[in-house]
């Protein structure tokens, strides 16, 4: 059975499970909203919800999904806490919603929850560094594509050097380099002898 799809009832303690308050939540109704201070620890039941980034100016961008399992609201236990987020069930919800007391009394008499939490809170941090890494990459290919683009000449031949594209760019040679190897790979370039060709 995967992490995420263990359910952490039988990781606490049914005195403790009983001090939580069982909520329901229809598709579309905020289970937290941005600007309203998050005062619970909430365990995922059932269903789905999504956690959105309020955009004042825009739509909402959806920042994280929540399944069965999953839990929120531990940050803010912590006194650490966003004012522009919102929680929003997606499907019918079933949530465990704790107090601040009843959270640090599980998180004390109950260490096989508390590894629980530390898990799947790392792996949450290890996805976000990692879609932070892919969408820098991504801007750098595009950034350095333009560049090849407005310097080439006339037959789609970069005539300066990889130092001069990587000070253009404003990245060192080795992420540069990456960046060149991944754009051959697409089939936008073509590197010969130090050479680059545009092949788009």
């Amino acid at each position: 059975m995967s992490e995420r799809s263990e359910f952490p009832h039988s990781l606490i303690p049914d005195e403790i499970l009983a001090q939580a308050r069982e909520l329901r939540r229809e598709p579309g109704e905020y289970i937290t909203r941005a600007a309203t201070p998050v005062e619970h620890f909430y365990v995922m039941g059932a269903g789905l919800a999504k956690l959105i980034y309020d955009a004042p100016d825009g739509e909402p961008l959806i920042l994280d999904l929540y399944r069965q399992g999953d839990f929120f609201g531990e940050m803010e236990m912590v006194g650490v806490g966003y004012n522009d987020r919102s929680i929003v069930a997606m499907t019918e919800c079933t949530l465990y919603e704790f107090s601040r007391e009843a959270f640090f009394r599980l998180w004390s008499a109950c260490p096989e929850f508390s590894l629980y939490v530390l898990r799947l809170h790392c792996q949450r941090l290890l996805r976000s560094g990692t879609d932070k890494i892919y969408a820098e990459r991504l801007v750098l290919k595009e950034k350095v594509m333009h560049l090849i683009r407005l310097h080439g000449n006339e037959l789609g031949y970069f005539p300066y050097t990889k130092d001069v594209l990587s000070e253009m760019a404003g990245v060192s040679i080795r992420s540069l380099n990456r960046t060149l190897a991944a754009l051959k790979e697409s089939g936008l370039i073509r590197i010969s002898k130090g050479t680059i060709r545009l092949l788009t």
